[in-house]
């Protein structure tokens, strides 16, 4: 197992490097403004794009205001729009569809064996004060609007808000299970779309086409109906949280059998996790037009081995990599498919190329969220979510595949940057608009302009006072916050 991530420097120093990187970039843009130039919602970026279904070097994408205007090798950009020169490489946003976004503050977890199923290690006495009983002081369930104290509304809040930047940091720009049922709770707005709650693709009012069940077995018999009525009119994309165990786990595989007496196995459906199912079952997944999710590193963590990707892949299931969450699995979707990538390259013969591992990552999980025409792809007319990440490599699949967090140059949603490098970041956002992130000996810069500020509140809680909130808050655990990012050896 991946040994644990360095702890952030002291306070007192990273303030120092940021007060200096961040009056940089204010001269930067002081000196931007005297010749009349400042950010806009219409920028250019040059690199190699990665599309991902093809590699275009030299290349220039267009954004203009939420979405994409261009994509290609010579393309015309307007008089007056600021073209930035990233010398890396320029993918779709990485999409999240397995992940438990208010989890993800609590520090790792090793429970020092592995378990035949998911039952087994939610009933384990070490999982209490590990997760559990933290998790609920943070984030008390059951959750409705107006059933929390207004103290932990804001501590549900930091929790999530949390998750996100975590996602973020590791490339994703859209995300799952954040504070979901929650709806009407401003602090999911903004920041990583959640796809499940509020992702900001469709007119406002228009309820989410992403539905998360964790335990889809319990859900009622006349939601069951809704369900199977809305997936038959390709209406909603289920995800579902099923037969995660041994391959041999009894229990776990009976769930399968379970979910189609239900009538939940169609188009628009996909399994997470799934490391019981077997070949028959993937014959009616392809039948049915079923997806999968895969999160090798928490199923290797917890049972001690992985879904049979290779026989689903040779029944042509479309598989999609998510990091399940940070306890066990991996810090974010950069991680995760470092790890995904590894595990494939000790396969013989190995179960994909470097092109579909990447692919498993943007345009799969767009197609099992039914937003492949939305996001998942660098082409006009899809939300400009991107990712911009520096490497040696030449290639554009491999690059991405071994690069690590602190590679990341920049992270934009729906078309404004929201994370990256200062020489990035104070060309397209206000410097006295970013927070500095120490990471890894490295300083990030963040931007909330696009989270939406709670109601009655005059202003944005700062990162700093998010993180010691949670700290405070883990103390009678003697437990601190997780690292955002996995740092290098």
């Amino acid at each position: 197992m991946p040994s644990r991530p360095v702890k952030s420097v002291p306070i007192s120093r990273w303030q120092i490097v940021a007060a200096i990187a961040l009056l940089a970039a204010i001269s930067v843009w002081a000196l931007l403004r005297a010749h009349g130039e400042t950010p806009s919602s219409q920028f250019a970026l040059k690199g190699t794009l990665v599309t991902p279904t093809e590699i275009i070097e030299d290349g220039t994408i267009l954004v203009v205001g939420e979405k994409i205007k261009a994509v290609g090798k010579e393309i015309q950009i307007p008089t007056g729009v600021k073209v930035i020169e990233t010398g890396a490489f320029i993918y779709p946003g990485l999409i999240d569809l397995h992940d438990h976004i208010t989890w993800n503050f609590l520090p790792r977890w090793t429970p020092g064996q592995k378990f035949s199923n998911r039952y087994e290690w939610q009933q384990l006495p070490e999982y209490l004060p590990a997760l559990s009983s933290p998790h609920g002081q943070v984030v008390p369930s059951p959750s409705p609007p107006g059933k929390r104290t207004s103290k932990q509304e804001e501590l549900a809040c930091d929790a999530n808000r949390y998750g996100e930047v975590k996602a973020i940091a590791g490339g994703a720009t859209s995300v799952v299970d954040s504070l979901g049922i929650d709806k009407d709770n401003p602090c999911i707005e903004g920041m990583a779309r959640n796809l499940n709650s509020y992702s900001g693709l469709y007119p406002s009012g228009t309820e989410e086409r992403l539905r998360n069940e964790v335990f889809p077995l319990e859900i009622r018999t006349d939601d069951v109906i809704k369900i199977n009525d809305a997936l038959a009119h390709h209406q909603l994309a289920l995800v579902v949280h099923l037969a995660e165990g041994k391959r041999n786990d009894a229990s776990s595989a009976r769930e399968f059998r379970m979910l189609r007496a239900r009538g939940f196995l169609q188009e628009g459906l996909s399994i997470i996790h799934g490391v019981a199912l077997r070949g028959p079952d993937f014959d009616e997944m392809k039948t049915a037009g079923v997806g999968l999710i895969w999160s090798p590193r928490s199923n290797v963590e917890l049972y001690g081995e992985t879904t049979d990707v290779r026989t689903a892949n040779d029944f042509q299931i479309m598989i999609a990599l998510a990091p399940d969450w940070s306890p066990t699995g991996s810090d974010g979707m950069l991680e995760e498919l470092n790890y995904a990538a590894a595990w494939n390259a000790a396969q013989s013969p190995r179960v994909f190329t470097d092109a579909e591992l990447v692919n498993m990552v943007t345009l799969n999980p767009a197609k099992l969220a039914r937003l492949q025409d939305k996001i998942g792809s660098l082409k006009p007319d899809h939300f400009a979510d991107l990712l911009v990440v520096h490497s040696k490599e030449k290639d554009g699949y491999r690059a991405l595949l071994h690069s690590r967090p602190v590679d990341i140059g920049l992270v934009i949603i729906g078309g404004s940057p929201v994370y990256g490098d200062a020489e990035l970041m104070q060309q397209l956002a206000a410097p006295d608009r970013l927070e500095p992130l120490m990471l890894c000996s490295t300083t990030k810069f963040i931007d909330f302009e696009t989270e939406k500020v709670p109601e009655g509140k005059q202003q944005r809680k700062s990162w700093k006072a998010t993180v010691e909130a949670l700290t405070e808050e883990l103390k009678p655990w003697h437990l601190s916050p997780s690292d955002l990012i996995p740092c290098p050896p």
